[in-house]
């Protein structure tokens, strides 16, 4: 049996983990069941419930949502759980770790200039701020603090110079060893993808028909999304939960960049509106597309002519051919070619690098 978590659970999150949780993954189904079994309808007592690690992150997922809920006791309820147990959780990406961190005055203002990445803006907005700075960070955020503490350490002199000595001296440590941590984790995952590939080369899977002429494939949602800010373009025919592919499908657009904790956002090519939200570990039902110029076509007579196309061969042609719109290639994608922890992993990416621009 799985190690289970003591959780504070208010009513507000139990009564909507019961009527309204759409469960797409684990987590979300262990919490549901968990308060169901709890058999305690409409009361609005809180309870303690014990919770597996997937179901407490669900659970400290849907409070996040609710930190700026205008119904104020959803907002309490929210803050309470987070407050308590948020580092309880140990989340499956290292990414999502969270480290607390409390910083003086002096430095405070020094720590919290705002970055760029959107991560490090919404840590620092729910740090307090008050006389110092206080709260939970990513391990993203913590390094742009980090480096903002090194600069005071170097530059200034007194009070600042010396707090920020202090808070490298207290968080670096913790700040390396999620490193290693995230390290290993992308390692495990480079490794895990063409093994994957392979694995769908070599089952069948079974391919509807649509009345469009559309062949369909039944293939995990990941398969479908590129690492960095470039999208991919494919034909969605539903969830593999509807048993089969809806229709003719929809072309739809995913960018890893706009991924949050493994969600993907699909958006309709024509429109740009989100057609659904897919949890990169769910089975879809999908078909290949070879550029975003395939809109301007007439869909019904638009048929997929790679239907095993694998994800990194997608191009999107906004320019005529010979003509590289992507940019420098990613550094992480160059550092995990040399640097990944298997030789397999390693010509993954290699390759990767090498159809970049093309």
């Amino acid at each position: 049996m799985s190690h289970e978590i003591e959780t504070y659970l208010p009513a507000a999150l139990r009564k909507h983990a019961v009527r309204d949780l759409e469960c797409e993954t684990d987590g979300q189904f262990d919490l549901l069941n968990a308060c169901k079994n709890l058999d305690m309808g409409r009361s609005n007592n809180s309870a303690t419930v014990p919770l597996t690690n997937a179901a407490l992150g669900a659970l400290l997922e849907i409070c996040r949502s609710w930190l700026d809920n205008a119904n104020f006791g959803k907002m309490q309820a929210a803050k309470t759980v987070i407050k308590r147990h948020e580092l309880d959780h140990v989340p499956d990406d290292p990414r999502e770790r969270r480290h607390e961190i409390k910083a003086p005055k002096s430095i405070a203002g020094y720590l919290c200039e705002r970055g760029d990445s959107p991560t490090v803006r919404d840590d620092l907005d729910r740090c307090h701020k008050g006389a110092g700075v206080e709260g939970r960070v990513r391990h993203e955020t913590l390094g742009f603090m980090l480096k903002r503490a090194e600069s005071c350490a170097v530059h200034l002199s007194g009070a600042p110079q010396t707090a920020g000595r202090k808070f490298i001296e207290r968080y670096r440590p913790a700040w390396e060893e999620t490193g290693r941590m995230i390290a290993k984790y992308l390692e495990d995952e480079a490794g895990t993808v063409p093994a994957d590939q392979e694995a769908d080369a070599a089952v069948e899977e079974p391919k509807p028909v649509p009345a469009s002429g559309r062949e369909f494939t039944l293939t995990r949602m990941s398969n479908r999304v590129i690492p960095g800010d470039q999208p991919s373009y494919f034909w969605f025919g539903g969830s593999a939960k509807a048993g089969k592919s809806v229709g003719p499908g929809t072309l739809v657009s995913v960018t890893w960049g706009e991924s949050r904790k493994g969600k993907n956002f699909l958006r309709d090519v024509d429109s740009g509106d989100v057609v659904a939200t897919v949890h990169s570990m769910s089975m879809i039902w999908a078909a290949s597309v070879e550029a975003p110029a395939t809109v301007d076509q007439d869909q019904d007579q638009d048929q997929d002519q790679d239907q095993d196309q694998d994800q990194e061969e997608l191009e999107v042609e906004a320019e005529p051919a010979g003509k590289s719109v992507a940019g420098p290639v990613p550094e992480n994608w160059v550092t995990m070619a040399k640097e990944a922890c298997t030789e397999t992993a390693r010509a993954w990416w290699r390759k990767k690098v090498a159809s970049w621009g093309k």
